[in-house]
């Protein structure tokens, strides 16, 4: 559709002609003593046991590495990660690439969750769902029930070892975790898992799933909600601030940007102001907007002008051009943005509170 894709497919094209990138790539990755590698992920070629080959390699992709424990470890003691990668830059140049990891050891669990990482967890789920759907190894539901299993496993394994002096009673969530089921949740309702997704959707979704890196996994299942009705006049980042994907933080006179890290989806409400419309998108009236409009208008108003700051920052964050949608309350094509309010009861799973309390059940039967 030219009015929607052109500026993605020129974008697109142009970054995957001009972005950095090494091409015939060998890839090893080594631990220090007691540990080592058990399993790599995502797209590469394997041909000896040791190395990982890589016809090309860029920013946007990302292999991650399982390691083992292969005997005892000394507590307050530093394991140690290193992956080198041999590889060729496009100006015909062959380098080499070394990066070293230090790991302290530790025997108490509480310290592994106070330094756990969400975003690398939640990218682990999400290449694991991807990898199990892509290969056959598992229905929908294998891959809903698996992804469930690691959280409830996870927040058991805290609640046991790190907060048993609390009622059984009570969910306590580790504080670098708290949302981990919300993200189990929006992994469930995603492209990739939804039964009722179609077969293109779901497909980019898995491939993508199973080579996306950290920064690209969260959004990717749970986007970023901005309210921009009213937003400051100044540059940015720091961005404002989020709500929750729920309809019910949408009031009918409001507007609101939802960003995904492939796409946006500006929401307006019916009962928006005359004044904001023209001040925001230069028509009279609600009905004027369209999902079939990808480009927002640049007016020499303050109103436009932030909007469309805030739209330019949140493109210059992804590597992939993020096409615009601007959609009505009421717009036909309205249900593509409501698919991507996770915490809310749909077709495709439970409420976010509903999830919670199912996770907190599935937690104390562990204890029984």
């Amino acid at each position: 559709n030219t009015a929607l894709d052109f500026a993605q497919l020129h974008n697109d094209l142009r970054w995957n002609v001009t972005r950095p990138q090494g091409l015939e790539a060998v890839m090893r990755v080594r631990a220090s003593s007691g540990l080592g590698v058990a399993e790599y992920g995502g797209f590469y070629c394997k041909r000896t046991p040791t190395d990982v080959d890589l016809p090309a390699v860029d920013c946007d992709k990302a292999i991650s590495v399982d390691l083992r424990y292969e005997e005892k470890l000394a507590d307050g003691q530093d394991a140690f990660v290193q992956c080198a990668l041999l590889y060729t830059t496009t100006a015909g140049e062959r380098r080499i690439r070394v990066h070293t990891m230090a790991l302290p050891v530790s025997s108490v669990l509480g310290n592994v969750f106070r330094a756990s990482d969400l975003e690398a967890q939640t990218c682990d789920m999400i290449r694991r769902a991807s990898a199990k759907l892509l290969t056959g190894a598992c229905s929908l539901q294998g891959a809903k029930d698996a992804a469930l299993r690691t959280t409830v496993d996870t927040l058991h394994a805290y609640r046991k070892f790190c907060a048993s002096n609390n009622s059984t009673g009570q969910l306590i969530l580790p504080e670098g975790l708290k949302v981990l089921p919300l993200y189990c949740l929006a992994l469930h309702k995603s492209d990739g898992l939804r039964s009722d997704a179609g077969a293109d959707d779901r497909a980019e979704w898995l491939l993508r799933g199973v080579s996306c890196t950290a920064a690209a996994a969260v959004p990717s299942i749970y986007p970023r909600h901005f309210p921009v009705h009213d937003l400051p006049s100044r540059a940015f980042p720091p961005l404002p601030a989020t709500t929750w994907l729920s309809a019910e933080k949408l009031e009918q006179d409001g507007s609101y940007l939802l960003e995904d890290g492939r796409e946006m989806f500006l929401w307006v409400g019916r009962a928006t102001s005359r004044e904001a419309l023209r001040e925001t998108f230069g028509v009279e009236h609600v009905d004027a907007l369209q999902a079939v409009h990808s480009v927002l208008p640049r007016l020499d108003t303050p109103a436009n002008q932030s909007l469309n700051a805030l739209i330019d920052a949140l493109r210059r964050m992804r590597s992939s051009y993020m096409r615009l949608r601007v959609l009505r309350r009421g717009d036909p094509r309205e249900g593509a943005f409501y698919r991507k309010l996770v915490e809310d009861r749909s077709p495709a799973g439970q409420s976010y509170v509903e999830f919670l309390c199912h996770v907190h059940r599935l937690i104390q039967n562990k204890f029984q």
